[in-house]
């Protein structure tokens, strides 16, 4: 088996391999997690290892290293390879320092400590984003909003509200698009679509009950599925034919999705910019002109005492 060279990293994708290992390693099993660490310390090992011979060095079996990439959401260990390779040659340090741990809620905190925790915390996370980017799956995405005759934007609970946000933004520039708070207005949207409609579902878990079947209709419909998700193995990322993922960044049982939130609401952000930039023509002068009539009302509408 060959090295693999700078020239032969996937040109479409900012993915960090490290990164990815580092999201998921809470969620591996135990000869997985020998893998991931062995690999999160020695990320050359996997440009010049068979799966075997990783193996052998992780101490643990052959099969582990197929079962970790698909618990990645690769393709397979080839892909991986790509990935580690490109932190290699485009990462000074591949060991980036460990996130902060999660925030514990503390009746003798002060504010001063609490704004400082959120902060630091959410800035990690948002930094954290730019580290799993696929760059492909946001052109793919892009494209088909754009090729689409309606888009459908769906969420639930906190993801709702980003959901919303997507729907506001998407509006501004023309696309035909819609959203509903109810989830069950939303399913109901779900089983009306057809091939020629794009389904946006974002759902930091992937795997609410709700979510999950807007998400099945969506596609028995014969929809392209968008999924908005955290990375990882999920029901919403297997249903997906195009996964944006976002950082594992909250346990299971959470104050809030502060974190989650925060991270989804900067994919929206990076999906809506990519649309505008490839639609630039049309899309420019759209939203320049819903600013404007929007602006005009404002101004008309006298403010409440």
């Amino acid at each position: 088996m060959h090295a693999l060279l700078p020239d032969e990293r996937t040109d479409s994708s900012m993915t960090s391999g490290v990164a990815l290992l580092r999201e998921i390693i809470d969620s591996c099993t135990e000869s997985e997690r020998k893998i991931a660490e062995y690999l999160i310390d020695n990320p050359k090992t996997a440009v010049f290892c068979t799966i075997a011979e990783l193996a052998r060095q992780a101490d643990t079996n052959p099969p582990a290293v197929i079962r970790l990439c698909k618990r990645a959401g690769l393709s397979g260990y080839r892909e991986l390879q790509i990935l580690l390779t490109k932190d290699l040659y485009s990462t000074p340090d591949s060991d980036a320092e460990e996130p902060p741990p999660a925030f514990e809620l503390d009746s003798s905190q002060s504010v001063e400590i609490i704004a400082k925790t959120i902060v630091t915390r959410t800035t990690d996370a948002i930094e954290r984003v730019l580290s799993l980017v696929n760059t492909s799956a946001i052109e793919e995405a892009t494209a088909a909003v754009l090729g689409a005759r309606s888009v459908a934007i769906f969420g639930v609970g906190a993801s709702a509200n980003v959901a919303y946000d997507l729907y506001q933004k998407f509006s501004r520039i023309g696309i035909p698009c819609s959203f509903a708070f109810d989830a069950d207005v939303q399913i109901t949207v779900a089983c009306g679509m057809t091939s020629a409609d794009v389904a946006i579902t974002i759902s930091y878990s992937g795997k609410s009950a709700h979510t999950v079947a807007i998400a099945e209709e969506a596609k028995k419909s014969g929809a392209r599925l968008i999924g908005i998700t955290s990375v990882g193995q999920s029901t919403l990322s297997k249903l997906a034919d195009i996964v944006l993922n976002v950082p594992a960044t909250e346990p299971l049982l959470r104050t809030s999705a502060s974190l989650s939130r925060a991270t989804q609401l900067v994919m929206v952000d990076i999906l809506y910019a990519t649309v505008i930039c490839r639609s630039i023509e049309v899309s420019i002068p759209r939203l320049e002109r819903s600013l404007k009539a929007v602006h005009e009302q404002d101004i008309k509408t006298p403010a409440r005492s």
